[in-house]
């Protein structure tokens, strides 16, 4: 077959024709397209925003119920932790001498810090108190309980001491 050469300008034409209407039609048209999907996926994501919302309100209240039966309110970790401390203390007759700011160190993106605080009572009420402290309180892990007997020379009366380190992660 012979191709002359209005046939071949006219070919030539149609391809033009063919790109030209890709780029300004259907390539509009396929951009317009993604963007409609891209839309129907956010609008799918806000569609069951009420139903989130309600969640989210749920667990506000959870968990306010629980930071109200564990007795947190809005002060510093550490007057929470002073106070639970006393309190127990309080109960076993055990006395709270020492507590001291807590030191504060970085490992990281970590912050932990380590409060240190002396009891003086008996053995086992003193074991009560750090028991309730590390389990029930969540308070934060001992470290070290290091107990030493000492002897009052005014009263001539013997006790014992117990030094704690208690650590936190923040």
């Amino acid at each position: 077959m012979f191709l002359d050469k209005r046939n071949k300008l006219l070919l030539g034409g149609i391809l033009l024709l063919l790109v030209a209407s890709y780029y300004l039609a259907i390539d509009k048209t396929f951009a317009v397209r993604r963007q409609y999907i891209d839309l129907s996926q956010e609008v799918g994501q806000f569609s069951n925003l009420p139903q989130k919302l309600g969640m989210l309100e749920q667990q506000e209240v959870y968990y306010d119920s629980i930071l109200t039966s564990m007795d947190i309110k809005d002060t510093s970790f550490q007057n929470t932790l002073l106070k639970a401390l006393n309190q127990e203390a309080e109960k076993l007759e055990v006395k709270v001498m020492d507590f001291n700011r807590p030191h504060t160190y970085l490992e990281g993106d970590t912050q932990y810090e380590t409060y240190q605080f002396a009891l003086r009572g008996s053995f086992s009420h003193i074991l009560k108190v750090l028991y309730t402290l590390e389990r029930k309180g969540n308070y934060g892990e001992l470290v070290h309980v290091n107990f030493e007997k000492k002897k009052d020379y005014r009263s001539q009366k013997e006790y014992l001491e117990a030094k704690v380190f208690m650590l936190s992660v923040k």
